[in-house]
């Protein structure tokens, strides 16, 4: 069995819950390097926090089921700032087609694409990291 990288985590509770979520929608998946993170929690940049994998086969379906719970869950968050819920996910790739492009993110960034995650609130345009939490 081949196993895909489907999300990292630093938290051992939301790597549990999101390996609940596919295990739920029968998707077989397992955490590596959870033990290690959870016992040492300054080790997490060194080993790339808690890896959730899953088979290669149920990958689309996996990301298909993340992205659908993170949007369920924006719904029904409150800005931290302004106690609004109007929270929106905002993607970004940065895929040049040109050489310096090319090579300007390989020097900076280890890679030839970047992908970045916000979180905006449209009622006071704040963004965030994180998601806001929900309490």
């Amino acid at each position: 069995m081949n196993f895909k990288l489907v999300a990292t985590y630093d938290n051992f509770m939301l790597a549990n819950m999101a390996m609940g979520l596919m295990t739920d929608n029968d998707i077989k998946c397992h955490l590596k390097d959870e033990q290690i993170v959870t016992m040492d929690p300054l080790l997490n940049a060194a080993v790339g926090g808690i890896k959730l994998l899953v088979e290669e086969k149920d990958y689309d379906k996996a990301l298909a089921l993340m992205k659908h719970a993170e949007e369920e869950y924006i719904k029904d968050v409150a800005c931290p700032s302004c106690k609004v819920h109007a929270m929106t996910i905002e993607e970004k790739t940065n895929n040049p087609q040109d050489f310096w492009g090319k090579l300007k993110n390989r020097v900076l960034y280890g890679q030839t694409s970047t992908y970045s995650k916000k979180y905006r609130c449209t009622n006071c345009n704040q963004t965030f990291d994180e998601p806001p939490p929900s309490f």
